[in-house]
């Protein structure tokens, strides 16, 4: 994937003008989503994307799931794998808040 070359279908990161990173990803034309931050942040986006990803073909249950994801990212980086696992828990609080009790444990409250 090129970075920094702006196409309008599929997913671009760059850095913009004001020196600020940029993830977004484009389908047909229209601007699916845009997240800004660091650069970190960018890194954190990708590498979460390509994990959920791979979970989601090679794990069924959804509990060891989100226990894959969870120890993928903690070799990359512990700090992302928690912020992935609290990400979730804030999305499950908002429709499906029993969810929350199938993501791993990661020694704080959800």
């Amino acid at each position: 994937m090129p970075v920094g070359f702006l196409t309008n279908d599929g997913l671009n990161i760059y850095v913009a003008d004001d020196g600020s990173y940029h993830f977004t990803f484009y389908e047909r034309g229209k601007l699916g989503f845009d997240r800004v931050g660091n650069l970190d942040d960018v890194l954190y986006w990708y590498c979460e994307g390509v994990v959920t990803r791979a979970a989601a073909k090679y794990v069924g249950d959804r509990a060891e799931r989100f226990k894959y994801e969870y120890q993928v990212l903690s070799h990359i980086n512990p700090d992302w794998a928690k912020r992935s696992v609290r990400e979730t828990a804030a999305r499950f609080r908002n429709g499906q808040p029993e969810d929350i009790a199938l993501l791993p444990d990661i020694g704080e409250p959800l």
